[in-house]
């Protein structure tokens, strides 16, 4: 089959990933014409960090929402092997939860979980793909300059292999601090191998959908630069929305969730081909 792409499923074969019981907490509108929306999150958080505030809100604008936890995350399964797991033992729990929708999801993704959105939309022609404040695939200088200036002994910890610890100031700025000391508290552990797949620089192959990059003016984590270097990556410009880096928790978390739904409105309308679907040439596949 001349110039059919070739994708390598070694690793998939020889080393399958262990299934485990994932956490997806749905918030569904029935009768709806508009794509379901799928909920990735960052690091050390779970689905309830969407089901705080944006689930219900989207909800109102016509778009299920499904808001889940990788392993050992949340209510998910794979606690105990937390440690071990990586950033493909994600993206296999991503595309677990899409079998289970109605149709072809919008991928909304935050900070670590743009790395995994970013992974699965290589091989997955979803209708759309968010990233809101990014970890761009090709390193993120920017950010450790900026972390280790603020958080030197904190961030190298998280490089030989302890799980960041956060403040309120490094998440949040316009939240009340008892919301947001209890927001912080809720944060729990994640993988090595995940963190370190921040500072590993990988080639993405083109991404089968449009994407939208979204970054927070207030982010204290993410570097602005490096919002913008993942943005040239996919070939477009950044949205920038105010608040602190955890865009569906801080204060103006509704302004940042209309950029988003505004966005896929535009789009994603209803009864449009899956973007890439069309275009994609049959695969061969090889085990080597």
């Amino acid at each position: 089959m001349t110039g059919a792409p070739k994708v390598l499923r070694r690793a998939e074969w020889a080393w399958p990933t262990k299934p485990v019981h994932l956490e997806v907490i749905a918030h569904e509108v029935p009768d709806t014409d508009k794509p379901p929306l799928l909920f990735l999150h960052g690091l050390g958080h779970a689905a309830w960090c969407y089901a705080q505030n944006w689930q219900a809100a989207a909800a109102e604008r016509g778009y299920s929402s499904y808001a889940m936890s990788y392993r050992g995350h949340g209510g998910s399964g794979g606690q105990n092997e937390l440690r071990r797991s990586t950033l493909r033992d994600y993206v296999h729990d991503v595309l677990q939860v899409i079998t289970t929708l109605p149709q072809p999801p919008v991928v909304v993704a935050h900070s670590l979980g743009t790395l995994v959105a970013q992974r699965l939309l290589q091989r997955y022609p979803a209708r759309a793909g968010v990233l809101m404040t990014p970890i761009p695939a090709g390193g993120i200088p920017g950010t450790m300059v900026q972390g280790m200036r603020r958080k030197p002994i904190d961030f190298t910890k998280a490089v030989l292999g302890a799980t960041l610890q956060f403040s309120a100031d490094d998440l949040f700025a316009d939240l009340p601090p008892e919301v947001a000391r209890d927001y912080v508290s809720r944060i729990g552990r994640e993988s090595p191998w995940a963190q370190y797949a921040m500072l590993r620089p990988e080639r993405l192959r083109p991404l089968l959908c449009p994407m939208l990059v979204l970054g927070a003016e207030e982010d204290r984590l993410v570097a602005a630069a490096d919002v913008q270097r993942c943005a040239r990556a996919l070939g477009t410009e950044p949205v920038w929305v105010p608040g602190g880096h955890d865009v569906m928790l801080d204060g103006s978390w509704r302004a940042a969730l209309d950029a988003v739904l505004d966005w896929v409105d535009m789009n994603c309308p209803p009864g449009a081909p899956l973007a890439g679907a069309r275009e994609m040439p049959p695969l061969q596949v090889t085990f080597q």
